[in-house]
């Protein structure tokens, strides 16, 4: 299973939820104004803030692979990386942003809302603590039990490449540590509807490994392990810089930023009630990442590059529509929920649901067509140079053709977590997450004997669909529906077919030789995104100037 970006924490049912104005009162069990155009407006400017966001630190994260494809391509040693960051992301998987996003930002944002700042910081600053003391000791027992963690994660490597990979595992591991703290602070600048900051800081961890890579590789004519490990150290440096850009924002509005110990807050027992459950969730996903990476690592040299190289192409359009859409359904949801009246509650979350289950399939049906029909010259755009040849590219494409059946599935999939989150069900999405455990593992061990890598990205695929298909069924039979009446799958198939059919046909109609090169690439991507932005709202789809509008 690819490992995909966690959904927002939901407010609680009946509270006034994050995005809310700071300090605004709440009265218990108020039902909040409905939501005018204003309110659908400033949710667009919301959803625009965070995909910029996730946009820049997405193409600088692409950037980065890029330069990490020029030095390492689908080398053993760029086996060895992609185990050993999978290993290293241990800490910052189960105590980053989704667990987070499940006990502390619903709590810390209700303190806000009620419009006690005191208490709020006060339980921010316990939170921090208790944090510091969580990723410091996950930190040292990652670093003692390296060995063993780099076996958990590449038992198929030889002998040497483990001994690689576990001394990179020594350095990434308290790297990871300071990006849990700064999941930390994104918690705290959303619930202050700081958005762009939060979602674009990553561009300092991506940038620092470049210029790691520059310095150390280009300039300084380092190779082999020596540079691997330099890439590790330069990660380290940017989660320090990132941490560094969102810990004075987030000092600004606590009013201070000294960690407290404060076990015996209510709302850090409140928030510590939730932490099982989130753990668990969180666990699922990481255990399935994790026997992904196990299982590809028997499939020989260069299988696990390959591997993270295609799930690198997959997360950029999946950020945007997992993310983005989800991070501003969600307070939406939780407004909906604080309805009295469960009829007018389930008809306003339907209209709501349908309406981002419509403007995900506008871009992903696109995007899908994209993977499977263009994979070639998308991977040959952002990653096709140095030592990752064509070569590399052609082990890349089917991988990515394969993860373009995902897109729809999975991005459906965290809205419709969100819904249940919103509903107050956190149990449900939890025992789904088990399910697309077991279906992806099992298909990906009777897959990979005959297609390879192939194989488990397939089997995650069809656990992916697995998930989302249980979870609408579940979410439907709680709200009455799902409001799929929105979406226009005609027009969404006609834009489809206009934006992807005028990239092919460039394509066919350019020598060979310049549609192999990434201009040759470039220009054919180009002229997708141009029939796009032509046909759309010429269809009545999508208009990125509605997201510019303002008040």
């Amino acid at each position: 299973m690819p490992p995909d970006p966690a959904p927002p924490a939901a407010a609680p049912a009946g509270t006034t939820p994050a995005n809310a104005a700071p300090g605004a009162p709440a009265a218990a069990g108020a039902t909040p104004p409905t939501a005018g155009p204003g309110a659908a407006l400033s949710a667009a400017r919301s959803s625009a803030m965070v995909t910029a966001g996730i946009i820049l630190s997405r193409l600088i994260g692409l950037l980065r692979q890029r330069v990490t494809a020029h030095f390492f391509g689908t080398s053993e040693l760029a086996d060895v990386i992609a185990a050993a960051f999978r290993a290293g992301n241990i800490t910052q998987n189960l105590l980053g942003e989704g667990t987070l996003s499940a006990t502390f930002i619903p709590v810390y944002a209700r303190l806000r809302a009620g419009g006690d700042a005191r208490r709020a910081a006060h339980f921010a600053l316990s939170a921090l603590g208790l944090l510091l003391v969580a990723a410091a000791a996950a930190s040292a027992l990652g670093v003692l039990a390296a060995p063993w963690l780099s076996f958990l994660v590449a038992a198929g490597f030889s002998e040497e490449k483990l001994a690689s990979t576990t001394r990179i595992v020594r350095i990434v591991f308290p790297m990871t540590g300071l990006l849990v703290l700064s999941a930390w602070g994104l918690g705290v600048l959303n619930a202050h509807r700081r958005f762009f900051l939060p979602y674009a800081a990553p561009v300092a961890w991506s940038a620092a490994q470049i210029a790691g890579l520059l310095a150390c590789g280009a300039w300084l004519g380092m190779r082999g392990e020596p540079l691997a490990e330099a890439l590790a150290w330069s990660a380290f440096a940017g989660a320090a810089l990132q941490l560094a850009l969102l810990l004075p924002a987030a000092r600004a509005l606590l009013g201070g930023l000294t960690p407290r110990l404060d076990a015996g807050d209510p709302s850090i027992r409140e928030a510590g009630g939730k932490l099982p459950a989130a753990l668990l969730g969180r666990g699922i996903i990481q255990v399935s990442g994790l026997v992904d990476t196990l299982l590809v690592s028997f499939l020989g040299a260069g299988a696990n590059a390959a591997f993270n190289y295609a799930q690198t192409v997959y997360l950029l359009p999946m950020s945007i529509l997992g993310v983005g859409e989800a991070a501003v359904a969600l307070p939406e949801m939780a407004r909906d929920t604080a309805e009295a009246d469960v009829a007018r509650r389930n008809e306003a979350l339907s209209r709501r649901l349908g309406a981002s289950l419509a403007r995900i399939t506008v871009l992903t049906l696109p995007t899908t067509a994209v993977f499977m029909l263009l994979g070639r010259e998308l991977i040959t755009l952002l990653l096709q140079t140095g030592t990752f040849n064509r070569g590399s590219t052609a082990r890349v494409e089917p991988l990515v053709c394969a993860y373009g059946l995902a897109l729809l599935g999975n991005a459906a999939g965290r809205v419709l977590i969100t819904a249940s989150f919103a509903l107050g069900d956190t149990r449900t999405p939890a025992r789904y997450a088990l399910y697309r455990v077991l279906v992806s593992t099992a298909l990906a061990l009777l897959l990979m004997q005959r297609l390879d890598v192939l194989g488990v990205v397939l089997g995650a695929v069809v656990a992916g669909w697995v998930e989302a298909i249980a979870l609408a069924r579940r979410v439907r039979r709680e709200i009455g529906g799902l409001g799929l009446d929105q979406i226009r799958i005609g027009r969404v198939a006609a834009l489809t077919a206009v934006s992807v059919g005028c990239g092919v046909a460039l394509r066919a109609a350019l020598p060979d030789a310049l549609a192999a090169t990434p201009w040759g690439a470039a220009l054919i991507l180009a002229s997708c995104g141009g029939a796009f932005a032509v046909a759309a709202p010429a269809l009545g789809l999508f208009s990125l100037r509605s997201l510019l509008r303002r008040r």
